[in-house]
């Protein structure tokens, strides 16, 4: 890990701990192995907020915080953050591969102490934790634990009810969201590059769709392309969507002939070093838009770069979402296709985009209360603008030459200090640019 790492995930512990404040304790819990079939595991994925604090890919850990301290009985020592690892063992990496184990966790990571995962019992014993105001931990993804660390937590687990009667209890996610929601410089560069293996993975596969392909060999091409450039996997399942299939806006299958002279949606994105990309392309299956898709694709592009424009410090991201869909009713209006502006939503269904970080819908807090609201864009927010308007076979009051058409645009937008950035401007989308690249 280089020292750049190592020091925001650092700074990551330090902004946590100051939030919590002295007289708590956070416990928060990695992943676990789970099992697919038979003995076979799903490809293993740390927890998200984990990562952001530690930086550790490996099974079976937790992190102890404790911004007052901890005073060992053992050593007398103090501890203010601990990294539980499972113990070295030789047998077992000779199977599944290499442990850090607890003696190389500071040089590697640059946490001050590390422990055996199973001395993170003596830490969940309700007279320890008593000494405490509050205790946070990520119970969410606590009880979805599984092997060894389930069998760690299970005597915590059974003894709640009295636990939670003589301290606090809170879950740590809501905090966590809060602090990920801005970004620091670190993650910028994270994200970027992870948009940059995207914008070039498109770029080559763009070039070789054509109508005797299936929507899975699509997936295939540019998904050989992601781990070639770099990345270790997509930051989502992908949408490669040809013809209708676009108008499903989660359509997942990927398993139909594309058919010339009918559009290829396709949402996907790299993912690079924990860091999501997202992004949306509609092409022309044939290389050439129909004059009925062009009109279209121009009114839902007018959409994302007029919405982009706008994106600065304190502006509403609700008005974002009304400039959208003003945009894509009064282009549809004025082509005929919509008689009452106040129906768009029957053609453009979803919203125009969401936070976007170490996870694709970045879980983040987003602050709507009774008593407060605030949708206002801060310096260091990741967005997607993701504009789209759909029209299945059968849509009323449509001619039916528009049938079938579904079309997304979508980038991935930093808020700046006077601004806003596009993380995917490289990527093209107009027209022009998409069939001469297509060969169209």
């Amino acid at each position: 890990m280089t020292k750049e790492q190592k020091d925001f995930h650092k700074s990551r512990r330090t902004e946590f701990s100051r939030l919590i404040g002295k007289d708590s304790i956070a416990i928060i819990l990695g992943n676990t192995l789970h099992n697919q079939s038979y003995d076979g595991d799903y490809d293993f994925k740390q927890y998200k907020n984990f990562f952001y604090l530690t930086g550790f890919t490996q099974p079976n850990a937790a992190l102890v915080l404790a911004p007052g301290g901890i005073k060992s009985r053992k050593n007398k020592k103090t501890y203010s953050e601990i990294l539980h690892v499972q113990k070295r063992d030789p047998l077992m990496e000779t199977w599944n591969g290499r442990r850090l184990g607890y003696e190389d966790v500071t040089k590697e990571l640059g946490i001050k102490d590390a422990k055996e995962n199973y001395e993170l019992k003596s830490v969940l014993n309700g007279k320890f934790l008593q000494r405490f105001s509050k205790v946070y931990i990520n119970f969410s993804e606590m009880i979805k634990l599984e092997g060894e660390m389930k069998e760690i937590i299970s005597d915590f687990m059974n003894s709640l009810n009295v636990i939670s009667a003589g301290v606090e209890l809170i879950d740590s996610s809501y905090l966590l969201g809060k602090i990920r929601k801005v970004k620091t410089s670190f993650e910028i560069k994270q994200i970027q590059k992870a948009c940059d293996i995207t914008i070039e993975s498109y770029n080559h596969t763009m070039t070789m769709i054509r109508s005797d392909l299936n929507e899975r060999q699509v997936q295939a091409i540019l998904e050989f392309n992601y781990k070639f450039n770099g990345s270790e996997s997509t930051a989502y399942y992908p949408i490669v969507a040809g013809g209708e299939n676009a108008c499903i806006l989660h359509y997942e299958n990927n398993n139909q002939d594309l058919k010339d002279g009918e559009l290829l949606l396709i949402d996907s994105g790299a993912e690079y070093n924990y860091y999501c990309s997202d992004i949306t392309r509609t092409f022309p299956v044939n290389g050439k838009f129909s004059t009925e898709q062009k009109l279209i694709y121009e009114i839902v592009l007018k959409a994302n770069k007029e919405c982009i424009k706008k994106i600065k410090p304190g502006v509403s991201y609700l008005s974002l979402k009304d400039l959208s869909e003003k945009i894509l009713a009064d282009g549809l209006n004025k082509a005929g296709l919509l008689k009452n502006k106040n129906d768009i939503k029957t053609f453009s269904l979803h919203g125009l985009g969401h936070d976007i970080g170490l996870d694709t819908h970045d879980a983040v807090t987003i602050s709507k209360t009774l008593s407060k609201d605030d949708d206002k864009l801060k310096e260091g927010n990741v967005l997607t603008i993701e504009p789209g308007l759909y029209f299945p076979v059968n849509s009323k009051g449509i001619p039916k030459k528009f049938w079938g058409i579904g079309v997304r645009i979508e980038d991935d937008v930093l808020v700046t200090r006077n601004g806003c950035r596009n993380l995917t401007e490289k990527m093209v989308k107009e027209v022009n640019d998409v069939e001469r690249i297509m060969g169209g």
